[in-house]
């Protein structure tokens, strides 16, 4: 897997420095040897969440319309890597890259030049005004800000023409994302997660407890390779488990986001939010949609088939709930879109 000999004295340094939330947010690199290290573990993880975000979007209808993408805090330069695999390399004309550390862009121009020698890549001199050609994206950033600084931030990207946030699956990400979500969503279409655009229901006070956030499928490697194995245990990650949040956004001058792969419209969907938790013959799901945040019930014995499917894990989150009733919020039948 690794084309480096990994220091893991480096590592865990770095994983140390990730977890002590009492030190302000900072760079993290003390050389360009701790972000190789970093960019063949922790980012290759974070990597993962980008392939998993970027099917639930595309399922939901986000296309690329940008020919210039904007990586707002780069690191490593692993978002833009997984977009540009996803989408192509002829899909962009030019990459700018921007971190709080000079190292790190540094670092990221050559790896994304390394592996596309033909595209265009710059080191922006300071945070910039995304262009209305420009995708943005924001990668495990958001809980390193202040209120302020988001702000700042949503103001320079609100000319895009998209953007793509994925940030860590626990609550605090996915409140930032959520407050960032509502400052976006006058002048955004909301493409994914979400299957309506009004208000966000999880910022009502009976929803307080639940936050937006899903649990991606890792790549097979991650469960067949010696390395994935030792990295998991040296470093206490599960690697089964992919928690993220994440957003899609397109802004409101370009065509709406049109769902491609069901033909349903995106507002007759429902979004299932964290992991269904399974008892003896029944399911309880967390389900979001435009009737707001529902806990349901599914007993097995109503939708033998569906139950199986939430029980295995269901390749996307994305469903279409056929019959519930109210107000016990039984689910009687649906199916995966």
């Amino acid at each position: 897997m690794q084309e480096i000999d990994i220091n893991w004295d480096t590592l865990e340094r770095l994983r140390n420095r990730f977890l002590d939330t009492a030190k302000p947010a900072g760079v993290y690199w003390q050389s360009e040897e701790d972000l190789a290290h970093y960019h063949h573990t922790f980012a290759a993880r974070i990597g993962w969440k980008w392939d998993n975000a970027l099917a639930e979007a595309n399922q939901a209808g986000f296309q690329l319309q940008a020919r210039r993408i904007l990586d707002w805090g780069c690191g490593s330069g692993i978002a833009t890597l997984r977009v540009l695999a996803h989408f192509g390399p002829d899909a962009i004309d030019e990459v700018l890259l921007w971190d709080h550390s000079l190292a790190a862009c540094r670092f990221a121009k050559k790896t994304i030049r390394d592996a596309y020698p033909n595209l265009k890549v710059e080191i922006a001199a300071a945070p910039s005004t995304a262009d209305t050609d420009t995708l943005v994206l924001v990668s495990h950033a958001l809980t390193e800000l202040s209120q302020d600084t988001q702000d700042a931030l949503a103001k320079q990207i609100s000319s895009a023409a998209q953007i793509l946030v994925v940030e860590p699956g626990d609550y605090s990400a996915s409140r930032k994302l959520i407050a960032l979500r509502e400052t976006l969503r006058t002048d955004f279409h909301i493409a994914a997660p979400c299957t309506q655009c009004e208000a966000c229901p999880m910022l009502t006070v009976e929803n307080g407890r639940h936050w937006c956030h899903f649990f991606g499928k890792p790549p097979v490697e991650a469960f067949t390779e010696s390395f994935w194995a030792r990295f998991a245990q040296l470093m206490e990650i599960d690697l089964r488990s992919l928690p993220y949040s994440f957003l899609a956004v397109q802004n409101k001058t370009l065509s709406p986001p049109h769902p491609s792969q069901f033909t349903i419209h995106p507002s007759a969907a429902s979004r299932l939010i964290g992991r269904p938790r399974q008892f003896k013959g029944y399911t309880r799901l967390l389900s979001c949609d435009s009737a707001g945040i529902r806990d349901l019930e599914l007993q097995k014995r109503d939708d033998k088939q569906l139950w199986k499917a939430l029980k295995k894990g269901p390749a996307s989150t994305l469903f279409q709930w056929t019959e519930i009733e109210d107000p016990t919020a039984r689910l009687k039948s649906g199916r995966p879109l």
